[in-house]
Parts: C-alpha cells; sequence; structure tokens
C-alpha cells in the first residue's frame, strides 16, 4: 500500500517537472519575440535617419548642381529650396507617421505577448494548486490509513486484555466453586465422622445451608490446609 502511495506521488511530482519545463520553454519564446520586435524599431528607425540624409544630401547636390548650370536666381533658387524643405518635412512626416504605426504594432504584440505570459503564470499556478491539494489528499489518506491500523491494533490489544480478564475471571470463580465443594464435602465428612457434639455439628449444617461457604465461616474443628489437600487430591484424579 505504501509503496504504491509513493509511486503516484512520484509520478505526480515527475508530470510537474515536465510541465514546468513547457512552460519555461514558452516563457523564452514570448521574451525572444519581444526582443526581436525592439531590434525591428532600432533598425527601422535608423534606416529612416539614414534615408533623410541620404535625401537632404542629394537634394543639395542637385541644387548647387542646378544653380552652377543655369545661373539661376537667388529667388528662385529659395524658392525650390523652400518647396525642396516642404517635400523633405513632408517625408519626414511621412516616415514619422510610419514610425508610430510601426510602434503601435509593437506595442499590441507586446501587450498580447505579456497577456499569453500572464496566462502561462495563471496555468502554472494552478497546475501548482492541483498536484498540492493532490499531495494533501494522499497524505490525508495516508493519516486515515494509519489511524486505522493503530485503532485495528488497539482494538486486538484491547479484545486481547479483555479475554484475558474474563478467562482469569473464570479461573478464579472456578477455583472458588471447588473450594466451596470441598468444603461441602469436608463439613458432610466431619459430620458423618460423629465425633463433634450436637452444637458444633449444628454449626456446621448452618454453614452448610449458608448460600456463602468460605474459608472464613468454618470452625476451628475444620482445617484449612485439609481443604487445600482434598482440592489437590481432585485435581491429581
Amino acid at each position: 500500500m505504501l509503496s504504491r502511495v509513493a509511486i503516484l506521488i512520484a509520478v505526480i511530482f515527475f508530470t510537474g517537472c515536465f510541465e514546468n519545463k513547457n512552460d519555461i520553454a514558452n516563457q523564452d519564446m514570448l521574451l525572444a519575440k519581444r526582443e526581436k520586435l525592439d531590434k525591428e524599431i532600432q533598425k527601422a528607425r535608423v534606416e529612416a535617419d539614414k534615408k533623410r540624409e541620404l535625401a537632404l544630401t542629394k537634394m543639395k547636390k542637385e541644387l548647387e548642381e542646378l544653380a552652377l548650370k543655369q545661373n539661376i536666381k537667388e529667388a528662385e533658387l529659395k524658392q525650390k529650396l523652400a518647396k525642396i524643405e516642404a517635400q523633405k518635412e513632408l517625408d519626414i512626416q511621412k516616415i514619422q507617421k510610419e514610425l508610430k504605426l510601426k510602434e503601435l504594432e509593437t506595442q499590441k504584440e507586446k501587450m498580447r505577448l505579456e497577456m499569453e505570459n500572464q496566462k502561462l503564470i495563471a496555468k502554472e499556478e494552478l497546475k501548482a494548486k492541483e498536484r498540492l491539494y493532490i499531495i494533501l489528499i494522499i497524505a490525508f489518506l495516508i493519516l486515515l490509513f494509519f489511524i486505522g491500523v493503530v485503532l485495528y491494533i488497539y482494538k486486538k490489544r484491547k479484545d486481547k486484555i479483555l479475554a484475558y480478564h474474563d478467562n482469569l475471571e473464570k479461573y478464579f470463580r472456578l477455583k472458588e466453586n471447588e473450594t466451596k465443594i470441598a468444603i461441602a464435602n469436608k463439613i458432610i465428612d466431619t459430620i458423618a465422622s460423629k465425633k463433634l457434639s450436637p452444637d458444633q455439628e449444628q454449626r456446621l449444617l448452618n454453614v452448610l445451608k449458608s448460600s456463602q461457604i468460605d474459608k472464613k465461616s468454618l470452625p476451628k474443628e475444620i482445617e484449612e490446609d485439609t481443604i487445600e489437600a482434598d482440592i489437590e487430591e481432585k485435581k491429581d484424579g
């Protein structure tokens, strides 16, 4: 019985260990996804800054080449520069908008991963509670088993003691009856011997008629040793 209970507990603990390893692997995978998203956002920002710098450099080169080739007036050049700057701002705003959208998507993904992580933690806590309840139930059953064994042993011992006392009481009752019979026989023998006076015989007859025949009520004419000898002779016979 105890070996089966031990095997059951071992199975529960090993099952819990394998489940813990799977949950840890899932958490590691969620963390890896989160790190990957952060790296993608950082990479997108760097690329956006590079594109902006390249665009500015290219625009400046084009303007310089255009000014040299066509001898554009300063006002027209400023106007074109303003248009380029405006276009540049539009491009920057567009890039920033794309980055914000990317960040929003990343935040959503992070929230989703966080929710999945919380679900895994809650699931693991629930499994731990279930394992604890199972262990407590098994421990309670083992305790009940041991209490039952103790009560069974106590009852057997109590029954044995009661049987011993009962046998002892029967023995003393039998011994008492044998003594009474021996006393009665001795009284009869003494009366039959005709060695007593009428008064003594009457006293012996009164003792014989009484319901309580014991050694204390015997007259001095009947010795206690002779009664014991008669009992021993009956046993030997």
